[in-house]
């Protein structure tokens, strides 16, 4: 008998595929690995008892995780096991193996936080056994209990662990049930919280929250995401469900050496299942690619993607001896994710937005090539301009300038003596403007960033409509528009993180209405969503927008920005090579 498990993941690290050969090799069964696009094939042959022994081994061992979309088996006629076994060795939260042996009396390792295997674990300076786990972490938590704060080295940073959530970015809850409890959260959130990726989700506080607690509007929620975490709930369970997590430089109370150069993964849930990375790269690499070049190397930032024998190793902060080149980041970004989703022969539309960087949507078309489809590139030297500006649009614009200047006359006389120079563009720009003039903040970087909080802090799924509309007769965005509509809202009393909301809703349904127009005079095959502006709403309300009717394609399990331009970078420059 032949039993074929199919696995939808775009996810080629080999965490599914090292824990089917760890349990075959138990089991003592014929396995076979092959892959298909994005489907990751397991096929087990032998009697009917083994291959159910291996089927219930694998359903308790296999974790769940955000590039696992469905799973099914069938029994099949052939066998086929032509997929190398050659893996990355990626740094991982504990596997449910792990986790088991390390909460089990009788395993060796119990209690011990350095526990790991090939599928799970980190790079610690010295891989050793702690003898007396159970007495250092009955201990860390009798002052955690008693003092309320403790000071520990994880397997991801060094942390003052506090039951003070008033002050901290980072919460940690023991389980999904205190999730619930505490959070509002929603459909695919428990699944991405669940996962052994272990992300981040940023999390607005319900009404059990606040009677228990006195802290914010919104934190970034994760569960247990190391053995010293985890162990250290396993502890305090039955009287602490909520950890806050503060960054130090000096863990006196538990130290040790770790080398982790990733960063955890920040993520949002869109259309309730879909879950989207914005940032970090923690299990995500090194990564393997198809084979490009050995010639040189295609760099961004920390990231590197480099020709290595028959593959591509997409990675960060590494040294190797191949010329480094790097293309601009919002055609490196485009150009990796066409090419890991190979749409090469596609019509596709990309949206391409930097924050540091330049802001386009662009269309690609195998016929025509590369064509900048609208350009976000705008500036003003100062708010009187642009007051001045809105004014002479029409006599709708003359009263709003008039009414914002006698009705908020603080924040309009306010704004006259900022300095809106900036070396940020496009969307970064505007919205940092829009955030000065509301009052968020004293410069650009202030003002996008208080607005983006605001609007990640919102409790609302709907905003007002802001107004993005482009210049006549141009390919370019006309950015008085959506600031005049924010004045007028302000003035009509809509609270401040609602009007944030709206303003980056707003433009995400304008993006999303491009591919519409397009689509009418042009047939597309789907767009294109890359750059570190996605992130937070704009990324949700993009990808849900476009996703209800088209085909979306983001970097292939990796962030939205980061690794993805350093292989474009490769991909461009192959191409100027050849």
């Amino acid at each position: 008998m032949i039993l074929r498990f199919k696995i939808k993941t775009t996810s080629t690290q080999g965490i599914f595929e090292k824990i089917a050969i760890r349990v075959s090799n138990e089991v003592n069964i014929k396995l076979g690995l092959s892959r298909d696009n994005d489907f990751l094939y397991i096929y087990v042959e032998g009697d009917v008892e083994k291959i159910e022994e291996f089927s219930k081994k694998l359903s308790i061992d296999l974790p769940m995780s955000i590039f696992i979309d469905n799973l099914d088996a069938e029994v099949v006629e052939e066998f086929k096991d032509d997929l190398k076994r050659d893996f990355p060795k990626i740094s991982l939260p504990p596997c449910p193996k792990c986790l088991r042996e390390v909460k089990d009396r009788e395993n060796k390792n119990y209690y011990n936080p350095f526990h790991h295997c090939e599928v799970c674990g980190y790079n610690t300076i010295n891989q050793w056994k702690m003898e007396n786990g159970k007495l250092l972490f009955e201990k860390l938590a009798n002052k955690l209990k008693n003092e309320g704060k403790i000071y520990i080295q994880t397997m991801n940073g060094a942390y003052e662990v506090t039951t003070n959530l008033e002050d901290v970015e980072i919460v940690v809850a023991s389980d999904l049930g205190s999730v619930a409890k505490f959070f509002m959260s929603f459909e695919g959130d428990d699944k991405a919280l669940g996962s052994i990726e272990k992300p981040l989700i940023k999390l607005k506080t319900n009404l059990n929250f606040k009677k228990e607690f006195i802290g914010k509007n919104a934190y970034y929620v994760k569960l247990p995401d190391c053995m010293i975490l985890e162990l250290l709930f396993e502890e305090v369970k039955n009287e602490i469900k909520l950890l806050g997590l503060k960054k130090i430089e000096n863990p006196t109370d538990f130290k040790f050496e770790v080398k982790n150069k990733y960063k955890p993964l920040k993520v949002v849930v869109a259309n309730a299942k879909d879950i989207l990375v914005y940032e970090g790269d923690r299990g995500l690499l090194p990564k393997y690619e198809n084979f490009i070049t050995n010639k040189f190397a295609g760099i961004y930032k920390e990231y590197i993607s480099y020709g290595k024998e028959d593959k591509t190793i997409i990675d960060k902060d590494v040294d190797v001896s191949f010329e480094k080149k790097e293309s601009k980041e919002v055609y490196a970004g485009f150009f990796g994710v066409l090419r890991q989703w190979e749409l090469e022969n596609k019509t596709i539309i990309g949206y391409t937005f930097y924050k540091n960087g330049e802001n386009k949507i662009l269309i690609y078309s195998p016929k025509f090539g590369l064509v900048e489809y609208i350009d976000f590139n705008f500036r003003f030297s100062s708010f009187e301009e642009i007051f001045a500006l809105i004014s002479s649009m029409n006599e709708t614009g003359k009263k709003l300038i008039e009414n914002f200047s006698k009705k908020r006359e603080d924040l309009f006389n306010r704004a006259l003596n900022l300095d809106i120079s900036s070396n940020k563009n496009g969307i970064y720009y505007l919205w940092g403007i829009i955030g000065m003039l509301l009052g968020f903040g004293n410069n650009i970087d202030e003002g996008f960033n208080k607005l983006v909080e605001n609007a990640n802090d919102a409790l609302t799924k709907k905003g007002p409509r802001i107004d993005y509309k482009m210049r006549d007769n141009s390919n370019l965005l006309n950015p008085l528009w959506a600031i005049r509509t924010a004045m007028s809202f302000h003035l009509a009393g809509v609270d401040d993180n609602l009007l944030s909301y709206g303003v980056i809703e707003s433009f995400a349904e304008f993006l999303s209405n491009q591919y519409d127009i397009l689509n009418r005079e042009s047939s597309l095959d789907g767009a294109i969503i890359v750059g570190d502006l996605f992130e937070g709403v704009l990324l949700e309300k993009i990808y849900s927008y476009i996703s209800k009717n088209y085909k979306v394609y983001i970097p292939k399990a990796l962030s939205i920005s980061g690794p993805i331009e350093s292989f474009g970078s490769l991909v461009i420059n192959a191409k100027v090579e050849d």
